[in-house]
């Protein structure tokens, strides 16, 4: 009887059991402050592509030919074009499809007046989503990330 006290009294292994529990709790509270960075990191991306995304068509307007290549100038951007450019810019964990890129040419100017479609003085939209997987031991989520940016063209 008393060899049983004496086992049940023991506390030869509660260290371990406190570590257990407490390196549980640090360990998520680590990765969740990497995921957040992660993310922060990725709602950048998201706001640097869409504003480059804009500056891309903005420079390139319309009344010239259409581009062949992302790098070429002088050429008309499409909303196609604009895409492949934004793809381009490629960083690494984020992984952009053309669905995530969208990209619209708006019949107004900046001043609120009307005009064609993709000439000068009218603006483009480029809007790029983006789901980040948040991913923080036992628990798994997706967080839209969005980001916009309209300019106004200038050729």
């Amino acid at each position: 009887m008393r060899r049983v006290k004496s086992l049940v009294c023991d506390e030869d292994a509660a260290e371990i059991v406190e570590f257990a529990l407490a390196a549980t709790v640090f360990f998520m509270l680590i990765f969740g402050i990497i995921e957040l960075c992660l993310g922060i990191y990725a709602g950048n991306f998201v706001a640097m592509a869409a504003q480059q995304g804009t500056r891309y068509a903005m420079v390139r307007g319309s009344g010239n030919p259409s581009c062949p290549s992302v790098s070429s100038f002088g050429c008309s951007a499409t909303a196609t074009d604009v895409q492949n450019y934004v793809l381009g810019l490629t960083h690494p964990g984020i992984n952009l499809t053309a669905s995530n890129i969208t990209v619209t040419w708006l019949t107004t100017t900046a001043t609120g007046s009307t005009c064609t479609p993709n000439s000068q003085g009218c603006q483009v939209e480029v809007t790029v989503n983006y789901p980040f997987p948040l991913n923080i031991p036992f628990f798994s989520a997706s967080i839209p990330l969005s980001s916009t940016s309209i300019e106004t063209i200038q050729d």
